[in-house]
């Protein structure tokens, strides 16, 4: 009685079992053929794919076709049934679904087949993957916005502390002037007119230096917070109308201005270009040596779909270690005496070039002038010529 009860609770489970489980007996007569499938569960029957299915004659290769590498199988199958063990041979897929396969010894002859249906587990585990990789994605978009906006901070502070220098000395510096001379104008009743004069023009002076300061720095504000709509810009006609501004604000000057005829299309803002170019055009005009006619040569190289606007003078050049100064604001390398200036026109420059999403440069020797460029991007990718030089 306890021998049936066992065989009928056996055969419920082997019957209601989620798992597919499948009897196999090695075949003594044909030693190199794969196993007899002897009995099937309900579960593994579902995924039999044996048109003619019949206990005791179909073989793994007709109930399973294509899951199962034959020489492998066999020798899995062989040394299970000698030696006993259990063994995973990995998921199979069938109709979308995926299934984990463990083999098992059972006696000599005979093993067992479990199929175990890992599509929940997969589809979740995939959806884990997925939302693990949005996480990424969204981590480092977070880390990259904070490293921005912590370099963005960094150089805000920087120029807050270089404008608190500046409003200490180059604001105060006329300030201090017009207010001496307005004392000597006060106190002193025995000057001659003509020492009046030049003492109020001294004042006039000051005060236009300090009104061209506060202009300037009003102009680099603007630059930072200015909203820019980037798009197809003809370098031709910026440097066009850059050349016609030069020549109202050179107060009649000669110079020499050489502009290549081939200039192509860049991806930017029409009017922040005109005042990039001008400011570069009229340093280049400003900082040569006395008695030398200011000469500019400007032209473009294009190289995979950025374009370098360059733009040479025959000036007083820079030093190397001061090539990476003068695009800081408020910064001179020359006395007022000796150059004109208020130290923020190559800042302004900067700001602007970065606001465009480009880089700017210069390559210059102290004595053998310089040659500045600004790099851009165009507004399509052509074919790299190979026959044109490099960046």
């Amino acid at each position: 009685m306890e021998m049936e009860q066992a065989e009928r609770l056996y055969r419920l489970m082997f019957t209601n079992m989620k798992e597919g489980l499948a009897i196999l007996r090695l075949d003594r007569d044909e030693p190199d053929a794969s196993p007899l499938v002897i009995e099937m569960n309900p579960a593994a029957v579902r995924l039999c794919r044996c048109a003619s299915f019949n206990f005791g004659r179909c073989r793994v290769p007709d109930c399973f076709p294509g899951w199962f590498e034959q020489d492998a199988f066999q020798e899995h199958c062989n040394r299970l049934a000698a030696f006993g063990g259990s063994l995973d041979l990995g998921e199979k897929t069938l109709d979308g679904s995926y299934f984990r396969i463990r083999l098992f010894g059972l006696s000599e002859e005979h093993l067992g087949l479990v199929i175990s249906d890992c599509t929940r587990q997969k589809k979740a585990d995939a959806e884990i993957g997925m939302l693990s990789a949005q996480v990424d994605k969204q981590a480092a978009e977070t880390e990259r916005r904070v490293a921005a906006r912590t370099a963005q901070l960094e150089e805000i502070n920087e120029e807050l502390d270089t404008f608190a220098y500046s409003v200490s000395h180059d604001l105060r510096a006329p300030l201090r002037a017009m207010q001496a001379f307005a004392e000597i104008l006060l106190d002193d009743e025995q000057q001659t007119p003509a020492e009046r004069s030049a003492y109020l023009k001294r004042i006039q002076g000051a005060a236009k230096g300090m009104d061209r300061l506060i202009q300037d720095l009003l102009a680099y504000s603007r630059m930072s917070r200015q909203e820019m709509e980037l798009q197809e810009v003809s370098l031709e006609k910026v440097l066009q109308d850059a050349a016609q501004q030069l020549e109202l604000i050179s107060g009649g000057r000669n110079y020499d201005l050489e502009i290549s005829q081939e200039l192509p299309d860049v991806i930017g803002h029409h009017a922040v270009l005109v005042q990039v170019v001008l400011n570069l055009m009229s340093n280049g005009i400003k900082f040569v040596p006395k008695g030398v006619t200011p000469s500019l040569t400007i032209w473009a190289r294009e190289s995979q779909g950025r374009c370098r606007l360059f733009i040479e003078d025959n000036g007083i050049g820079i030093a190397p270690q001061h090539q990476e100064r003068i695009f800081k604001i408020f910064e001179r390398l020359h006395g007022l005496d000796s150059y004109p200036g208020t130290g923020i026109g190559l800042a302004i420059v900067r700001k602007a070039v970065t606001r465009l999403g480009g880089r700017i440069g210069v390559e210059s020797k102290e004595g053998e002038g310089s040659r500045f460029w600004i790099e851009l991007e165009m507004p399509a990718n052509p074919a790299v010529d190979p026959s044109r030089e490099a960046l």
